[in-house]
């Protein structure tokens, strides 16, 4: 998942949703995008236990030290792959797509296990169980293209001007969710038959 994440950031057509904020954050102070990645999902967390309350399973804590592993994979693997060619829109497009598809499966996994999650996709997950009471994907849906809407607010007021946002945001946002539940269901029916 941190390759999906890092390739949306190389391509430079805009960040996946997950990673706006940091992205346009990172751009306002002296901090990698992996570092504002971790400190906005242990939000989500703390948003999670206030939803679930005493629901919330100890268990889940696990989001931690995976989000850990996550944040330092973000860094890691931009720093690793910015060298890729990104010289053309459509190589551009490509290497979008790939990290579009990469951290989608890599969601999809992560629903497929039922194990530990990535905050911001456990807490789409309650609200689309708990709040909502809505399929996940279209809940996940609409969570990243808040979170694109809250990067671009931010990034207007702070940078004068939109960054980390362009259409690949755009498609990201309208298709990892997708993506995930597909894994998820696909797999599910082949592990099952």
């Amino acid at each position: 998942m941190g390759l999906g994440v890092a390739l949306s950031v190389i391509a430079s057509l805009g960040t996946s949703p997950i990673s706006c904020f940091p992205y346009v954050v990172s751009e306002i102070l002296p901090v990698s995008v992996g570092t504002v990645t971790f400190i906005m999902n242990f939000i989500f967390l703390l948003a999670q236990i206030a939803i679930l309350k005493k629901d919330f399973n100890p268990w889940q804590i696990l989001q931690l030290p995976a989000l850990l592993v996550f944040s330092a994979c973000i860094d890691w693997n931009i720093m690793m792959f910015s060298w890729l060619p990104i010289d053309t829109y459509l190589l551009q497009i490509v290497w979008m797509l790939a990290g579009c598809l990469i951290l989608g499966t890599g969601i999809g996994l992560l629903l497929l296990a039922d194990y530990v999650m990535m905050p911001a996709d456990y807490l789409s997950r309650t609200i689309a169980s708990v709040v909502v009471k809505k399929d996940f994907g279209k809940v996940k849906v609409a969570f990243d293209v808040t979170l694109v809407c809250i990067a671009a607010v931010t990034s207007l007021v702070f940078l004068h001007e939109i960054v980390g946002i362009r259409e690949g945001s755009l498609i990201a946002a309208l298709t990892v969710g997708i993506i995930a539940r597909t894994v998820a269901a696909k797999l599910s029916f082949l592990l099952k038959n």
